[in-house]
């Protein structure tokens, strides 16, 4: 890593090389601050002024995103794009077919998916946004793929997975666990239970996830890491790392480092601290913000 420079995520728009559909970037709507340089975690916190305007923007973001990846490249997706410009609603099978779909993350109108189901959902999609949006980490590592958020957030497994390149032209990777939080107990409880989560089962999530994922690498160089990434999971490698994200109220953002420190504690053989990451989006009123979200999925059908 030597001779890399520090890029902070705050300067990180995505704006040229975004990847999602929708035109526009999150990244500068959250007002990211980065963790001091000598934190043992490297972690961002943001969102606090998350309001107006800019919060409507997000909100119509993250229902797009939802939509992509429930919808793929179906004919599904234009149908509720159609619908929520303003267009007539689908009829029959089309519209069964767009609930179908709709329902998984969101529900329906007649049958609405528990709210905790829905906030974890939209956790996902605010983590999957970000991580998309920076090109760049703060380490001079360089995305190379990140694995796509799961339309389910109750379906088992890893939530996220993610491939850098780092500044010896290695390839590396980062486990992540994500969660809402809207105890009344401390957001570094909910970083405390992600963590047990990764220490504990983070081998059996990168069971599932590596599988498939070799037989459709197409690089060759990729194609090794998916190969060998368990052992160096196992052998808590430089090449492997583990992050932690949650979403939550403003009034919960951790205020230091300390609430990440069961990152550390569960994974002392990380010795660098870019290989305990952090993502806390911590908006006002992360539930109301939810709900908008659901509302513009469901304006589609």
């Amino acid at each position: 890593m030597f001779g890399c420079p520090e890029i902070p995520w705050s300067s990180q728009t995505g704006t040229e090389e975004q990847t999602t559909t929708t035109a526009g970037s999150l990244t500068p709507l959250l007002a990211l601050i980065d963790s001091v340089a000598k934190s043992p975690v490297e972690y961002v916190v943001g969102g606090a002024r998350l309001l107006g305007n800019d919060r409507e923007i997000a909100a119509q973001l993250l229902a797009e995103d939802s939509m992509l990846l429930a919808c793929g490249s179906a004919p599904a997706l234009d149908w509720w794009r159609s619908r929520r410009a303003g267009g007539p609603s689908q009829t029959g099978s089309k519209l069964k077919s767009l609930e179908a779909i709709v329902s998984i993350a969101f529900g329906l109108p007649a049958s609405e998916k528990n709210t905790d189901h829905i906030q974890g959902h939209i956790a996902e999609l605010f983590w999957g946004r970000l991580i998309e949006e920076r090109k760049v980490c703060r380490d001079g590592r360089s995305l190379v793929q990140a694995h796509p958020v799961k339309i389910d957030a109750l379906e088992p497994g890893g939530d996220g997975l993610v491939v850098y390149k780092d500044c010896d032209d290695s390839l590396v990777f980062r486990l992540w666990e994500i969660k809402k939080h809207d105890s009344t107990n401390n957001v570094s409880a909910t970083i405390g239970r992600a963590s047990s989560q990764l220490a504990d089962r983070g081998h059996q999530y990168l069971a599932k996830l590596v599988g498939p994922a070799t037989l459709s690498a197409t690089d060759p160089e990729i194609a090794d890491l998916y190969d060998n990434m368990i052992e160096l999971w196992y052998d808590r490698s430089e090449r492997s790392g583990i992050g932690v994200a949650i979403g939550t109220s403003d009034h919960h953002a951790p205020g230091s480092h300390k609430s990440f420190g069961t990152l550390r504690k569960r994974f002392p053989e990380f010795t660098k601290a870019t290989q305990t990451e952090g993502i806390v989006v911590a908006i006002p009123d992360f539930p109301g913000f939810a709900e908008r979200v659901k509302e513009i999925v469901w304006s589609g059908l």
